[in-house]
């Protein structure tokens, strides 16, 4: 398990939520799983900490904003203080993120319908009613 554990570890940060939930998909009947993620943990091997602060710099880099951040975030198991402390870390960055996405999109004099659409797919990249009309309105 541990070799198994090491091996996913230097692909990528994992959550300890995450990890725990693959090693027990291949070892379902195991005993020590919880031991062994400790170990990893006090080693600093696996870290929640480091998870966050990778995935959201990736998601960044995706033009994703901090909805739909949270809401991934929430589903790899990281604690609710991790991720607001990470978002509010970024938080000076979300309206510059949604206008880059939206000079990426080539878009030139938005009319009303353009601005419509360009709205529904700020909100479904993640960003919130506020951030999505500030950067139409700045555009």
């Amino acid at each position: 398990m541990r070799a198994f554990a090491f091996r996913l570890l230097g692909r990528r940060e994992y959550s300890v939520f995450e990890l725990d939930r693959r090693i027990r998909q291949k070892w379902p009947e195991a005993s020590g799983v919880q031991d062994l993620l400790d170990a990893l943990v006090e080693e600093n091997l696996l870290s929640d900490e480091r998870f966050t602060e990778s995935f959201v710099r990736f998601r960044i880099q995706r033009y994703q904003g901090p909805l739909k951040i949270k809401a991934a975030l929430r589903t790899k198991g990281v604690s609710d203080y991790l991720i607001s402390r990470e978002l509010e870390g970024h938080s000076d960055e979300w309206l510059d993120l949604a206008i880059q996405w939206l000079d990426r999109q080539n878009i030139g004099e938005i009319d009303f319908n353009a601005r419509k659409k360009y709205y529904r797919r700020l909100v479904s990249r993640g960003f919130t009613h506020s951030q999505a009309m500030d950067a139409l309105n700045r555009k």
